[in-house]
């Protein structure tokens, strides 16, 4: 079980990491992003032919693999009492959600893009199947151990 605590946070760390790279190569220096942290970018970006793969990749992964991030860090918080973690993560999916929805009234600086709505829900979806798959396994490994 101690183990699975860890594997929730450094997947956490690994998914954060993977979309800042992301990003990094794949975006313009003009981001908030970069303004907010004060991140000088000094490449090219790399150069990515005009097909939907390569569209996901540069707008919309970043977007499914932060809050795909932040449910996994909450997982590893709230590892002990799973009930009080999945109302922490219910109001991260929905602020993440609210968030994209009010770039449509630009309440908030961004565009808003119902790829990114639908990723961020592709990748809750897909965490909450790890979730339920890796505790069913434990349950199965408690019985039988």
């Amino acid at each position: 079980m101690r183990n699975l605590r860890l594997v929730y946070g450094i997947s956490s760390l690994a998914a954060l990491s993977i979309g800042f790279l992301c990003y990094y190569f794949f975006r313009d220096s003009n981001l908030i992003f970069y303004n907010m942290f004060n991140i000088n970018i000094t490449h090219n970006n790399l150069y990515v032919p005009g097909n939907f793969l390569s569209y996901f990749l540069k707008y919309n992964l970043c977007d499914g693999l932060w809050l795909f991030s932040g449910i996994l860090l909450l997982r590893f918080i709230w590892f002990g009492n799973p009930g009080i973690g999945n109302y922490y993560i219910i109001i991260f999916i929905c602020a993440a959600l609210l968030l994209e929805l009010l770039q449509i009234m630009e309440y908030v600086p961004g565009t808003f893009d119902i790829l990114d709505m639908l990723t961020m829900a592709i990748f809750a979806l897909l965490e909450r199947c790890i979730y339920f798959y890796t505790k069913r396994r434990s349950l199965k490994w408690v019985k039988i151990g």
